[in-house]
């Protein structure tokens, strides 16, 4: 019935006209998460590239000869390894140990440190959190401590994904970061096999919780969902060529992000991806539209054969604009989950069924010397179950805060 009632909406709310250009957010609310961090680390992403735009040479170091086309490229790939590779890696390690932290949070206990390492070669030393657990703690709310880092990420690269996909290209400083955060969980899990890695502490955890001693999620399964979610995502071949062979070797910004052709007007990108919840791996098939300068997204998840049935659908739409200065984001998701058990309060819950989520983003625009300005505003509601980024608990959204989007000066 649900799923009737919403396919009319959505359509709805497609035909209102649109014109996509990408937004970027600063948003606060009381208790920080998972999303707003993602949303405001994305914001200082676009607030380097364009410092990097204004002050850093991108073509032509010096004159292009046949010297020069040996001495740039050197000169480019140096510049993207003492900067783009070491602010990535700080942002997006601290994003995923971050993402432990809030789960932490989230459950009554608190962050006690986060040591942070350099990455190769400067350093071969993981980056860690330590955390104090509450006395009152459950089976899934650890495995959600086990998935929240890499959860982090996953949501930075979903407002990161939009963005491009509205811009229609691929600037090479999102490029590190699409790489990192897109494939943090299924990278991860692919080729770290240490028993104090998520991946490995988080399958332990979800065996003992359904299988006892023995397995329900083997390393060989979820290594093969990894690979395939790392080799069929289209946008990471994009960020591989924006930045290494756009920008290294032909010394360009930005390259160009293609679509499938449906026809003249409408384009299509799928995706694959799978997501650990607190009960077990979902599986996600993302699919992006594009009608002119619209953009859209639907998705369908749904839980491995051997782990209690779950689905989900998703339905997101962006910058429907309603006047030249107001636009609106709308986010809508519907889901059927297996029991959930957490202490809240001192209380223990449990929950399972019908659960979703519904989320309006409004921004105020105001455009001048090319730039935008303008106020943000989220409004929304969300039933109590397990969702990317979100709480678990249910509860009135509110959110608000500044976005803009500066033109580059190239």
């Amino acid at each position: 019935m649900k799923k009737k009632v919403i396919i009319p909406i959505l359509f709805f709310f497609i035909g209102i006209s649109s014109n996509a250009q990408s937004i970027y957010n600063i948003v606060y609310e009381k208790q920080f998460h998972q999303n707003i961090t993602a949303e405001n680390f994305n914001a200082g992403f676009h607030l380097f590239d364009y410092v990097d735009s204004l002050f850093i040479p991108k073509i032509n170091f010096i004159l292009q000869n046949d010297f020069g086309k040996i001495i740039n490229p050197i000169f480019r790939f140096s510049k993207l390894f003492f900067t783009n590779y070491l602010i990535t890696d700080y942002s997006l390690t601290m994003n995923h140990e971050l993402g432990h932290g809030y789960r932490m949070i989230e459950a009554g206990g608190t962050i006690k440190k986060i040591v942070y390492n350099w990455p190769p070669p400067f350093s071969n030393e993981f980056s860690y959190i330590t955390l104090n657990r509450p006395t009152n703690f459950t089976k899934q709310q650890e495995l959600m401590i086990n998935l929240g880092g890499s959860e982090s990420n996953l949501v930075f690269s979903d407002f990161m994904r939009k963005n491009i996909l509205l811009d229609k290209k691929f600037n090479y400083n999102y490029s590190l970061a699409y790489l990192y955060s897109s494939n943090d969980m299924p990278g991860y899990t692919a080729f770290v096999s240490r028993s104090a890695g998520d991946p490995a502490r988080y399958r332990k955890n979800l065996n003992e919780l359904y299988a006892g001693s023995g397995e329900v999620l083997t390393r060989k399964k979820i290594r093969n969902y990894s690979y395939f979610a790392l080799f069929t995502d289209p946008m990471n071949f994009y960020a591989l060529k924006s930045v290494f062979y756009d920008y290294v070797i032909k010394g360009i910004h930005s390259s160009k992000v293609e679509m499938i052709n449906l026809n003249n007007r409408f384009k299509y990108l799928p995706r694959f991806r799978f997501e650990y919840t607190p009960y077990g791996p979902e599986l996600v098939y993302q699919n992006y539209f594009k009608l002119d300068s619209k953009l859209m997204q639907f998705s369908f998840s749904h839980s491995d054969a051997e782990l209690p049935d779950s689905w989900r659908v998703t339905a997101n739409i962006w910058n429907i604009k309603s006047t030249d200065k107001l636009s609106l984001n709308i986010l809508g998701q519907i889901w059927r989950q297996p029991e959930i058990k957490f202490y809240q309060n001192y209380k223990l819950i449990n929950i399972d069924g019908l659960g979703g989520q519904f989320l309006a983003t409004v921004n105020y625009d105001m455009i001048k010397n090319k730039h935008l300005y303008g106020l943000t505003l989220q409004m929304g509601y969300k039933s109590v179950g397990y969702t990317l980024g979100e709480q678990l608990s249910k509860g009135i959204i509110l959110r608000g805060g500044l976005s803009f989007k500066l033109g580059n000066s190239k």
